[in-house]
């Protein structure tokens, strides 16, 4: 009898297990349905409701904030303006291979900076001296006119008036 029963479980059992491989050997992965799972669903466009028609919606709905990430700071000036990090070995090489030139480049960089610089003080120099100049014409033109009439009258027959209109002219103070 207990012999009868062990035959029967190992029938049974030898039964599930064939109908469980039959089960799996049928099973196929479904490429396309995952694939489908993975794709975001298309939304429907939203219903355009007549103004006639009232709705009840939620009141004062908010959209729920996305969530503020800090992104990882810049080590380098260039991983800041390219947005890409170079690998150790890369900016390792990168140093090596351009050592001798970087101070080249770096006294250029000043000599150019310097010569900006110099261009930059020179035009300020010049449109001060401009400025000091406008006002010793002004000064200038000021004291010609309280000149007592004959002193005036030989002052413009002489030829430090046409030197003063020259100047004036020249600087372009007057037309």
């Amino acid at each position: 009898m207990f012999l009868n029963t062990i035959m029967g479980s190992k029938k049974e059992f030898d039964q599930e297990l064939s109908e469980y491989l039959s089960v799996k050997k049928k099973k196929k992965i479904d490429v396309i349905g995952m694939i489908k799972g993975f794709m975001p669903k298309p939304t429907p466009p939203p219903v355009k409701m007549p103004p006639e028609v009232q709705t009840y919606g939620e009141p004062n709905e908010k959209k729920p904030e996305p969530e503020k990430t800090e992104k990882p700071k810049a080590e380098t000036l260039e991983e800041e303006v390219t947005g890409e990090k170079k690998s150790i070995w890369q900016s390792l090489l990168e140093r090596l291979r351009f050592k001798p030139y970087k101070k080249e480049i770096e006294q250029k960089d000043k000599m150019l900076e310097d010569e900006e610089e110099g261009r930059i003080k020179e035009m300020v120099a010049k449109e001060l001296m401009l400025k000091d100049m406008r006002d010793m014409a002004k000064i200038t033109l000021y004291v010609i006119k309280q000149l007592p009439p004959e002193r005036l009258k030989e002052f413009k027959q002489g030829s430090d008036w046409t030197d003063l209109k020259e100047l004036l002219k020249k600087y372009k103070f007057i037309k």
